[in-house]
């Protein structure tokens, strides 16, 4: 297999599909999300009752699995709609910026979101997980105007997602003061840097 044949595999694993959505669906998952049970009990399909109504589960056939992906994708979109106060001339502060708008936003369901990534961090729920993950990913990307293509884009999506993944756990467990949550990301995001010269590392070791 060529580099090119290597980038398409890859860029295709790191490009989950749209997931579908509808307003009803996003009222109830806020709705959910802001229910103090939502963050302090596990998440099975009773407690989406309870907590957003009797026939609630109805929009979620696949069970809580998909509610919880669902309230990632809806943390995706609602940091896409803020895509324009990202401004720096500089992508990395872009990105840096979309990351703390989707913490920020969400932290007054950060119990909540810590419930729904439990229900992904089952084994049997592995590939959602990842493509959840790499949803995010690519939509934190897409918000600060990434434009790459190729090795690039791989390499670029592949550094992030350690850099997100790591921020997200810190603020999930100790999210509690945004300056360390700050002061976190911003220590991860140094990461990116590399990424140039990691691309020519392979490149020329490929070539």
């Amino acid at each position: 297999m060529n580099l090119s044949a290597l980038v398409a595999a890859a860029t295709s694993a790191l490009e989950p599909p749209a997931l579908q959505n509808s307003p009803q669906g996003d009222a109830l998952l806020r709705r959910f999300l802001a229910d103090p049970r939502a963050g302090s009990q596990p998440w099975t399909t009773a407690l989406l009752r309870q907590c957003a109504g009797e026939d609630a589960d109805l929009l979620f056939p696949d069970g809580m699995a998909q509610v919880a992906e669902s309230c990632f994708d809806l943390m995706d979109r609602d940091m896409l709609a803020a895509t324009n106060s990202f401004r720096s001339r500089k992508i990395s502060r872009r990105v840096r910026a979309a990351v703390m708008f989707r913490l920020d936003h969400a932290a007054p369901h950060r119990a909540a979101i810590r419930q729904a990534l439990a229900v992904l961090m089952v084994p049997t729920h592995a590939r959602v997980l990842a493509r959840t993950l790499g949803r995010s990913v690519n939509a934190i990307w897409q918000a600060a105007g990434d434009t790459s293509t190729g090795f690039t884009y791989v390499t670029k999506r592949m550094t992030l997602s350690g850099v997100y993944i790591s921020t997200l756990l810190f603020w999930l467990t100790r999210g509690g003061n945004p300056a360390s949550v700050e002061e976190f990301l911003d220590r991860r995001l140094s990461e990116i840097g590399r990424i140039t010269r990691l691309r020519n590392r392979l490149t020329g070791r490929i070539a």
